[in-house]
């Protein structure tokens, strides 16, 4: 009879998770979220990665072999721009990003979500403005070349735009969980202490 009732009772859904790699509220109930912040996930790994390697045989040419490659000090640059735009997304989508939450934490739950909602709708309005000046700014500068690799200078720009764009989207996502969902709407220092342990 105990086993029965374990099994039928719905396990709560934590707001913060406990490991990076536990999905989050909108994660454990949307697909299409999780393969999104996955994706986003892997492409920040993967740039993370390149930057190492780029690096790292920029070093070894110059330092080893005494001919340093040309290309990779721009290309490392290009990929760090990169992983820093994707992985604002990443941020955006499970609250870590750097807030300022004295005021929050000493508010009660209605008043510290209404501020949350207010400061979520900022973030909309700024990254739904950044996204759209970005792309206008990368098709403007298609026909530009990086010197070294030859790149169009649009492959730059664009990830500030797509950076905006992520930030946006998981900016609606979290609004949503806001109005639909408040329980699930992690508190004021609960992000915090999640990540100090």
């Amino acid at each position: 009879m105990t086993a029965e009732l374990t099994e039928t009772t719905p396990q709560p859904v934590a707001a913060v998770p406990d490991h990076p790699d536990e999905p989050d509220f909108l994660e454990a109930k949307s697909r299409a979220v999780r393969a999104l912040v996955n994706a986003e996930r892997v492409l920040a790994a993967g740039f993370l990665v390149l930057v190492f390697f780029l690096v790292l045989s920029q070093v070894a040419s110059r330092y080893i072999f005494s001919s340093p490659l040309t290309w990779t000090e721009e290309l490392a640059r290009f990929a760090l721009v990169w992983l820093t735009f994707i992985s604002a997304g990443f941020v955006m989508a499970r609250r870590l990003h750097v807030t300022v939450d004295l005021l929050a934490a000493k508010l009660g739950k209605r008043a510290a979500l209404a501020m949350d909602s207010f400061a979520m709708l900022v973030v909309l309005v700024v990254s739904g403005a950044m996204a759209y000046a970005g792309l206008q700014f990368a098709l403007t500068a298609a026909r530009l070349k990086a010197p070294a690799t030859q790149l169009p200078m649009s492959f730059v720009y664009t990830a500030a735009a797509a950076g905006f764009a992520l930030i946006f989207i998981h900016g609606l996502l979290n609004t949503y969980v806001n109005l639909k969902h408040p329980d699930q709407v992690p508190g004021a220092m609960e992000n915090l202490e999640k990540e100090s342990f």
